[in-house]
């Protein structure tokens, strides 16, 4: 998989959009780990709303709802990444769904503080690439919480899974690690990797 398949353009985000205060620059997710998380999600996904945190040009919610078929959303800070991944959605949109209207699609960019982001319960795919502190990441998790249906199982996925983010969801003591992906990233890093918790 590649922007060319996707008819998009995610690699150029690193050199042209700073980083804003409080949260991290963007990087774009390699697509052979994309591949591998959506081989994953196959095995238990079932109209989920699938929800990326700091979603820079798209290429992640574009990419899942391209190999897995559900709803997904990016949730973007930064004014100049999201009027560029509203033109990937637009472009990916003609390519591949060009009988679903703008207003049906089930693909969309927020350009929100993830603070002001509000949850309505439909959320069951969480997505995280350490886009900013741990402070925020569990002020976002206790907002999901309060939202959150607790009779449907829901999922938070750790890209390059740091231990303070993983830290903060085991002190909720309400999500259980159900699988670890392996990436073939930098040698010897304990970071390289996707973890995916499940709660319900």
């Amino acid at each position: 998989m590649s922007d060319e398949e996707l008819n998009i353009m995610t690699h150029d985000g690193e050199r042209h959009f700073p980083a804003l205060r409080h949260y991290h620059r963007y990087e774009a997710t390699a697509y052979s780990d994309l591949v591998q998380l959506a081989d994953y999600l196959l095995t238990v996904a079932k109209n989920d709303h699938f929800v990326d945190f700091g979603s820079g040009l798209m290429r992640v919610p574009i990419a899942i709802h391209h190999l897995l078929g559900i709803k997904t959303t990016g949730i973007e800070l930064n004014k100049a990444l999201y009027l560029a991944s509203c033109q990937n959605i637009e472009q990916y949109r003609q390519t591949f769904h060009p009988a679903t209207d703008k207003a049906h699609f089930q693909v969309r960019a927020i350009n929100l503080n993830v603070l002001d982001y509000q949850f309505d319960g439909s959320e069951s795919m969480l997505f995280f690439f350490n886009p900013f502190s741990g402070e925020l990441f569990r002020t976002i998790i206790h907002r999901f919480l309060s939202s959150y249906p607790y009779k449907r199982r829901a999922f938070v996925i750790l890209y390059y899974a740091k231990h303070e983010y993983i830290d903060i969801l085991e002190q909720f003591g309400l999500f259980t690690e159900i699988h670890r992906i392996e990436l073939a990233g930098i040698k010897d890093d304990p970071d390289d990797v996707i973890v995916i918790y499940q709660i319900g």
